[in-house]
């Protein structure tokens, strides 16, 4: 029973990787490399049944072979998978640049930002920040001429030195290829 779950698991992985793996793009992904020792929650007794069946779920999570997936149907259709630090990315404005925990209200779903009060789904937000640092990605890239598919973030400094560079990234309507094309309309 194991096998079969395994082989549907890794048919979905393919079909989702195919879909996002366009021929000739720029693909960002978050890097959540150690999110399961991050995320520590209770365990055995101690624990809910809810808190249980969440676990459970996280365990099946198949993140890292999607992404492995993504990365070598990228390379054959001549496209860029790079991954992004995950750090912010749903508690930035992606207008204004700030960062703060109040800008996800009861940690839901909606986004207000403290500063500008620009409204969205917090996924989106979340999406267009992962776009920008995809995109800064490839703009260093372009510039030094090397590519770090997973860049160096051990250091306090180059830490804070990678979140500033982030806070100044701005999304526009301007800059959105998907608002474009629909505006002349």
């Amino acid at each position: 029973m194991s096998g079969r779950e395994r082989r549907f698991i890794a048919d979905v992985n393919h079909q989702i990787s195919k879909d996002i793996a366009k021929p000739n793009s720029l693909i960002g992904l978050e890097n959540l490399t150690g999110i399961r020792d991050r995320t520590r929650t209770k365990s055995g007794n101690k624990a809910s049944k809810k808190r249980r069946l969440a676990n459970r779920n996280k365990a099946k999570w198949s993140y890292s072979e999607l992404h492995g997936y993504i990365d070598y149907k990228a390379n054959l259709n001549g496209s860029l998978a790079t991954k992004v630090p995950a750090h912010y990315t749903s508690k930035s404005c992606s207008k204004c640049g700030h960062t703060s925990d109040a800008n996800r209200p009861n940690k839901g779903l909606l986004f207000r930002c403290e500063c500008c009060s620009h409204e969205l789904h917090a996924d989106l937000i979340g999406a267009r920040n992962i776009a920008m640092r995809a995109l800064l990605v490839r703009q260093d890239w372009m510039s030094t001429g090397s590519l770090s598919a997973s860049p160096d973030v051990s250091g306090r400094e180059t830490k804070a030195e990678i979140l500033s560079r982030f806070s100044e990234l701005r999304w526009s309507s301007d800059t959105s290829p998907h608002l474009r094309r629909y505006s002349a309309w």
